[in-house]
């Protein structure tokens, strides 16, 4: 085999398979530059375009009306009402409760920075607000477990306690099938889908509810737990020895096919690219090319991102009767370390960070403890500790880290998705109550303080960051008299019937046809469109159920 020669026949485009590329890397070496092959352009494409996705998810339903939703009402928690009083004015039903001290600093009213309009639980992360495209007018889930589902799942017609078919793809499980295979550990997450303690094993055996082997293996979820359940997991792989880098070729070599890169380009382009890639993991003297017992130990990073030992410990907690069970999870500034250190090892590409406690944003409070409390609970430091400065020091971090020579940093290949299963009330409707006849006064006035004033509600938000996204961005509103997001038309502009400001139909206008309030799904859709998959084209070929469209208005 002469070099010019088989140089010059894959630039002609005869058709040379990995195992040729293979020989010939042994024969004489990887070409100084991919000039030299005459395709340049797709086998860079490749090796030059690594894709992460990372989903940051507030799990219990945030203060949507105090965050990406900013909502300004007056605080009726400190109103002064006699005991008893069935019928005040403003009536019950018309009362707003706000956390304690709500429109004075630091729990000021909804301000602006920049294009988009916050409420004061996102105060701490203005840092990022150039980077942030938040959607407004989003609706959540008014159930824990199938808030979560969606968010993992997107939206369509399935039972959450049915069992998941072969065409079934969370949305990690999507992106790591297309991306995942150069990686050892490509899909790991910190959440447990049975530890919210709603669904019994019993009644979700296994392949149902959240399914974690879906799709081809690489796609499969791995859950990250803590630091040293993965240092025990990656020294426990070991070195690969020869016998095994043997195996490895031989089971690459009898399945060339399946090995193959999906791209648009050559098959001989397709198949350098693979050989490349095995060439490199086989020469480099194993699949692990650090020692794991010092990873997420580097004191300068776990300053960065404020770990303590407390930090990487697990917690568990009994929900609804249901016996106590463990996230088996450290707090998210050491998940977030760990994807970082998971991410620049080259170890992983998709991650599903989630707080470590059990219902943290979950905050009901009943009429009679808000007014004890002269308003609703305050989740900023909640926010703080478990999204902003971990996610702030995450972004720093893969900002500053350059991606081989390329030029660029991690976070320019990086997409990150910040969401939380719904949102919460902050009113309770008495009308149905007062109706009751047969209660008498004393009655209807204990379930009016008994009314859970801080429920589940489906207005919420959702935010995206990372190297495709246009930032400095807000899609969509609520209604200040509404209190309802305002549907979005596709280019993401508001829909015209309604009033920008209150949120209500203008007289004599009808919804437009083509508007919508966005969920989960849109969600699901737009994470991988702002990676570079198209998410229809995906659900055709069977690897995702999502119906949803893509906010395509959110990519640069």
């Amino acid at each position: 085999m002469k070099r010019r020669q088989f140089l010059a026949g894959a630039a002609a485009g005869a058709a040379i398979s990995t195992l040729d590329w293979l020989r010939f890397f042994r024969a004489f070496g990887v070409p100084g530059t991919k000039k030299e092959l005459g395709l340049a352009q797709a086998a860079a494409a490749e090796a030059d375009t690594p894709h992460f996705l990372i989903y940051w998810f507030q799990e219990g339903g945030w203060d949507g009306y105090s965050m990406f939703n900013p909502a300004h009402t007056v605080n009726d928690g400190p109103r002064v009402i006699p005991a008893g009083e069935l019928r005040p004015v403003p009536s019950w039903s018309q009362h707003f409760y706000r956390p304690k001290s709500y429109g004075t600093s630091p729990l000021d009213p909804p301000r602006t920075q920049g294009n988009i309009q916050y409420g004061y639980l996102a105060q701490d992360g203005l840092d990022l607000f150039p980077d942030l495209a938040v959607v407004s007018s989003h609706n959540g889930n008014t159930f824990h477990s199938g808030g979560r589902w969606e968010y993992h799942y997107g939206r369509y017609s399935a039972s959450l306690a049915g069992r998941r078919n072969e065409d079934e793809r969370t949305v990690l499980q999507a992106f790591c099938e297309a991306y995942g295979q150069g990686y050892l550990l490509p899909h790991v997450s910190w959440h447990r889908w049975l530890s919210d303690g709603e669904l019994s094993i019993p009644s979700y055996p296994d392949g149902t509810g959240y399914y974690e082997r879906l799709g081809p293996v690489h796609a499969h979820t791995i859950y990250g737990k803590t630091p040293m359940a993965m240092r025990e997991r990656l020294s426990s792989l070991g070195s690969v020895s020869q016998g095994q880098r043997d195996a490895r070729i031989r089971q690459f070599t009898d399945n060339l096919q399946a090995n193959f890169l999906d791209s648009k380009n050559s098959e001989s382009v397709r198949a350098f690219s693979s050989a490349l890639q095995i060439h490199r993991a086989l020469t480099a003297g194993g699949s692990i090319n650090l020692d794991p017992r010092t990873l997420f130990t580097n004191a300068q990073l776990r300053e960065e991102f404020g770990v303590t030992l407390e930090d990487e410990t697990t917690n568990s907690a009994s929900i609804n009767g249901n016996p106590a069970r463990s996230k088996e999870t450290p707090n998210t500034n050491v998940q977030a370390l760990m994807t970082y250190e998971l991410m620049t090892k080259g170890l992983s590409i998709g991650f599903f960070i989630e707080n470590r406690s059990l219902r943290l944003f979950d905050s009901h409070r009943d009429r009679r403890f808000i007014m004890n409390n002269q308003g609703q609970t305050d989740q900023r430091n909640d926010m703080r500790r478990n999204l902003w400065n971990p996610l702030k020091a995450l972004v720093a971090r893969l900002k500053s880290t350059p991606y081989g020579t390329t030029g660029k940093s991690y976070y320019d290949f990086t997409t990150i998705v910040l969401a939380s299963e719904m949102g919460r009330t902050i009113s309770g409707d008495v009308e149905s109550i007062l109706a009751n006849s047969g209660l008498t006064d004393a009655q209807k006035y204990t379930e009016i303080m008994g009314q859970d004033c801080c429920q589940h509600w489906r207005v919420s938000s959702a935010a995206f960051l990372g190297g495709t996204v246009r930032g400095n961005r807000q899609y969509g509103r609520v209604g200040s008299t509404s209190l309802e997001g305002i549907p979005l038309m596709p280019d993401g502009t508001l829909d015209p019937a309604y009033n920008p400001d209150t949120g209500l139909l203008v007289p004599g206008r009808t919804k437009s046809p083509t508007s919508a309030i966005t969920d989960a799904g849109h969600v699901y859709s737009t994470a991988l469109h702002l990676s570079g998959l198209d998410p229809a084209a995906l659900r055709a070929a069977g690897k995702g159920k999502n119906d949803r469209p893509a906010l395509t208005y959110i990519k640069r």
